[in-house]
This record gives C-alpha cells, sequence and structure tokens, in this order.
C-alpha cells in the first residue's frame, strides 16, 4: 500500500513541476520600439522571475521523479 502512496505523490509532484513549467512558457507582449525604464525593469523582472519558477520547477519534478522511483525499488 505504501508504494501506491509514494508513486501517487511522485506523479503529483511531476505534475506540479509541468505545470509550473509550463507558466514559464507565456508569452509576454511584444516590447515598444523605444521601451521606458519602467518597461525595461519589468522584462528584466519577468526574467528573473521566470528563471526561478524554472529552478523550481526541475526541483520539484526531480523530487516527484525521485517519489516514483522509490516506489518501485
Amino acid at each position: 500500500m505504501r508504494y501506491l502512496v509514494f508513486s501517487g505523490l511522485g506523479i503529483g509532484f511531476l505534475l506540479m513541476g509541468a505545470g509550473l513549467y509550463a507558466l514559464t512558457l507565456r508569452k509576454a507582449k511584444a516590447p515598444p520600439a523605444l521601451p521606458t525604464k519602467t518597461q525595461l525593469r519589468e522584462q528584466a523582472a519577468l526574467v528573473e522571475e521566470n528563471k526561478k519558477m524554472r529552478l523550481a520547477a526541475g526541483v520539484i519534478g526531480g523530487l516527484g521523479a525521485l517519489l516514483v522511483i522509490l516506489a518501485f525499488l
């Protein structure tokens, strides 16, 4: 029975990681020809946020994969 719990949690974490990664793939608005400083800061913040979210998605997906592997050992 515990193997079912580990595999269920692992699959759940894998799905969460995939969903978090999918959030980083959203398309940003096209920048204007001459962006202002505020728009440049927003773009830089979005890039930084995407990096953090992709890292978190990798960690969560890795944890999910580990749980699935442990369920079958």
